[in-house]
């Protein structure tokens, strides 16, 4: 099969880079098969996992024999799918829809995936065009809010920052939460990794389970249906 270019991106270079510790355990208050609650949306732990899972078979030619535990790449997906749909929600609220840049991005990396099953497309574009749509609506909101605010000669930088401060102000105004089990939160509008483990590791197993990045003795161990590789 062949790719126009690879699709190692966003979460996976993230993973093989430094990873999500998701080391949490799943805390009181959170509905059975909920993976977040963001506003009005709820993101369900069916789609995490399945958008994860297809995901990792969509990438796993370009791992070159490494082996991840699937749950960097749960808590990753988690992470930009709750950002997706908090800046989704702000844009609706200030009337902003994404523009053209990210149409053709999404039509780039159509044609780049054309050659893998639905579920792996889906999941990759999904995955991989989550941060250009949260930053093109954040771009958008923050174009907005310069207009509304008498800036016409806003630079780059300006609308950038109007828009990333109404996505935080946004995200502190609204109920939003993500599952402990994903070990992930979102604060300043970005998903940043948590150590909610109630417990100190002990042990090399231990150790290596909750390592910040992948190990990868440790992650050969691992069921083929926790693992990646």
């Amino acid at each position: 099969m062949t790719r126009t270019r690879p699709i190692l991106g966003l979460v996976a270079a993230a993973v093989l880079a430094s990873g999500l510790t998701g080391c949490g355990v799943a805390g009181t208050g959170f509905s059975p098969g909920l993976a977040a609650e963001v506003g009005d949306t709820s993101i369900t732990t069916d789609r995490v996992d399945a958008v994860a899972a297809s995901y990792c078979d969509a990438l796993r030619p370009q791992l070159e024999g490494q082996v991840v535990p699937q749950r960097y790449l749960t808590s990753g997906v988690a992470g930009q799918l709750a950002l997706a749909a908090a800046a989704e929600q702000l844009a609706a609220e200030v009337g902003v829809e994404a523009g053209p840049d990210y149409a053709r991005q999404v039509a780039q990396l159509r044609r780049a995936v054309a050659g893998l099953p639905e579920d792996q497309q889906e999941a990759v574009l999904a995955v991989e065009s989550a941060g250009s749509r949260v930053s093109d609506l954040v771009v958008g909101v923050g174009r907005e809010l310069a207009e509304q605010e008498g800036l016409a000669d806003a630079t780059d930088e300006q609308v950038a920052e109007l828009g990333n401060q109404a996505l935080a102000a946004w995200l502190d105004d609204n109920d939003v939460e993500v599952n402990p089990r994903y070990g992930v939160e979102l604060r300043d509008g970005q998903p940043v990794d948590v150590d909610r483990s109630t417990s100190v590791a002990v042990g090399e197993v231990a150790t290596a389970a909750l390592a910040d990045a992948p190990d990868q003795e440790y992650a050969a161990t691992l069921p083929e249906s926790q693992r990646c590789g």
